[in-house]
C-alpha cells in the first residue's frame, strides 16, 4: 500500500512539474490565453458611425474588440432610420440628434459621449478673437435651433450680447456655408472638424476661435461640452450590457492611443476615410475627447442642459444606460 502512495505522489510531482514547465515557457503570442481576446465571449453586432474625424477612436475601438460590424456613413437621416427600425444595434451621432429621437419615442439609450471640442468659427478675412467682435456681423449656423446656435447663443450671452439682435444667424447647411465662405458671401461662419482642417490655409481664411476654449473660459474647471455620442436600441442594450461596457473600455483605450500618437491612429484610420492623412491628422489635434458613461454621463448631460437654459425633466429618466453593478 505504502509503494502505491508513493508512486501515486511521484506521479502527481511529475504532472505539476510539466504544467509550470509549460506555462513558463509559452510564448503568449502564440498560445493566448481566452481571456486575452475581449470580444472571444461576445457576441457580434453592428455599429453606424458617422464619416467623420470624430469617428477615428471609433474605428480603432472596433479594431481592438473584433466583433463589432462598423459602417461609416455619410447620410444622417438614412442611419437615423436603419436604428429606429432595429436594423442598427448602436450609432454614434450628436447629443442633440440622440435627444431629438428619444423625443420622438424612438427607443434608445445613450451609452457614452466622447467628443467635447471640435467646433470653430471660421472667417472670411481676419481673424476674431470671440463673439464681441461679431457684434453687429452675421454668422451662418447650420440651421435654426441647432445645438451650435443654443451654444452659440449660450457664449453670447456671457459677452453681453443679444443673439438675433447684436449678433444675426444666416443658416445655411455646411456644405453649402463652406462655399459661400470660399465665395466672400460670408464673412463667418461655425464649422465642425473635419471641414476647419480642409479650409485651413487657404487664402483669406482664418480659424478665429474655438467653441470648446470659450466654453471653459465660462466654465472654469470644465472640458467642453458633450456633443458625440453613441446611443444603443434599449431592447438591445438590456441583454448586451457587456458588448456596452467593452466597447466603452475599447473606446476608452482608444482615445489614449489617438491622443498619445495621432499620426499612428490615423494611418490606421485612414483607410476608411476619402481626406488626406495630413487633414485627417490636424482634425483630430484639433478635436478634444473626454470619455463619459454610466452615472458621471448622466451629471454631465444633464449640467450641460442647464448651463444652456434647456434643462432636461423627468421624461429623461430612461434615456441613460446605467449598467447594473
Amino acid at each position: 500500500m505504502k509503494s502505491f502512495y508513493r508512486t501515486m505522489l511521484m506521479l502527481l510531482i511529475l504532472a505539476v512539474a510539466g504544467l509550470s514547465a509549460c506555462s513558463g515557457s509559452a510564448n503568449p503570442q502564440e498560445f493566448p490565453a481566452a481571456s486575452a481576446d475581449p470580444a472571444a465571449s461576445l457576441e457580434r453586432w453592428a455599429l453606424y458611425a458617422p464619416a467623420s474625424s470624430s469617428s477615428i477612436p471609433v474605428i480603432l475601438a472596433a479594431e481592438e474588440l473584433g466583433n463589432v460590424d462598423l459602417t461609416l456613413y455619410t447620410n444622417q437621416d438614412q442611419a437615423n432610420t436603419l436604428f429606429a427600425r432595429g436594423e442598427v444595434d448602436m450609432v454614434v451621432t450628436g447629443l442633440s440628434v440622440g435627444v431629438d429621437l428619444y423625443r420622438n419615442e424612438v427607443p434608445l439609450q445613450i451609452v457614452n459621449t466622447y467628443v467635447s471640442g471640435l467646433s470653430y468659427l471660421v472667417t472670411n478675412g481676419e481673424a476674431l478673437a470671440n463673439f464681441a467682435d461679431l457684434k453687429g456681423r452675421e454668422v451662418t449656423v447650420p440651421f435654426a435651433g441647432s445645438p451650435i446656435e443654443e451654444v452659440c447663443r449660450y457664449l453670447a450671452a456671457q459677452e453681453g450680447l443679444e443673439w438675433g439682435q447684436d449678433i444675426t444667424p444666416v443658416y445655411a447647411p455646411f456644405e453649402s456655408s463652406i462655399a459661400l465662405l470660399k465665395q466672400g458671401q460670408a464673412g463667418a461662419v461655425i464649422l465642425p472638424e473635419p471641414s476647419v482642417s480642409l479650409l485651413q490655409g487657404q487664402p483669406g481664411i482664418s480659424v478665429s476661435f474655438s467653441l470648446y476654449d470659450l466654453w471653459n473660459q465660462y466654465n472654469p474647471g470644465g472640458n467642453g461640452y458633450p456633443q458625440v455620442g453613441t446611443f444603443a436600441n434599449r431592447d438591445w442594450a438590456e441583454s448586451h450590457a457587456a458588448e456596452i461596457d467593452a466597447f466603452n473600455a475599447a473606446l476608452s483605450k482608444a482615445i489614449a492611443a489617438a491622443q498619445s500618437d495621432p499620426q499612428a491612429a490615423v494611418e490606421t484610420a485612414a483607410g476608411s476615410f476619402k481626406l488626406p492623412g495630413g487633414v485627417l491628422e490636424n482634425a483630430l489635434s484639433h478635436t478634444h475627447y473626454q470619455l463619459y458613461s454610466g452615472g458621471e454621463m448622466q451629471s454631465h448631460i444633464q449640467n450641460y442642459f442647464q448651463v444652456i437654459g434647456k434643462p432636461l425633466d423627468e421624461k429623461y429618466t430612461q434615456f441613460y444606460f446605467i449598467a447594473e453593478k
